[in-house]
């Protein structure tokens, strides 16, 4: 995995406000995503939110974070978090790993509109870090 000069120094801005490890970040156009240690995403929010909105006005960008997880599944029901992920499916098929995400019914609906977001963002991060070449939400 390489990281850009930008990701690194959001990176070492993030540790500098957070005091909480984070493994990757994702920039996008309105958005960083962060990927915490695991175990420390209560220090990466801070109390009330405060290291986020310290973040997000910093960066002046919205923030998200992601905790990540050495298991891929849990790694994955992380990034669809908050959402109820019912169950995730990693299968091998002609060399290449696969995720099977399924959501709650009632989640799916009420993030259909980020739902597209989340699948794009799974996919970056479980490429990058277990080498699953997609992930399909069913």
């Amino acid at each position: 995995m390489r990281l850009t000069t930008k990701e690194l120094q959001y990176l070492s801005l993030f540790s500098q406000i957070t005091g909480a490890f984070a493994k990757d970040c994702i920039v996008g156009r309105n958005t960083v995503t962060f990927v915490v240690g695991e175990g420390e995403m209560g220090l990466a929010i801070g109390k009330k939110g405060a290291n986020v909105k310290k973040l997000e006005q910093a960066l002046g960008k919205k923030v998200g974070l992601v905790e990540f997880s050495s298991d891929p599944a849990q790694f994955i029901r992380n990034i669809f978090s908050p959402a109820n992920v019912q169950r995730v499916n990693v299968v091998e098929r002609n060399g290449k790993k696969l995720a099977y995400v399924i959501l709650d019914g009632k989640d799916r609906r009420a993030l259909a509109r980020r739902v597209d977001a989340k699948v794009r963002l799974a996919r970056i991060l479980a490429s990058r870090h277990f080498g699953i070449h997609n992930v399909v939400v069913a």
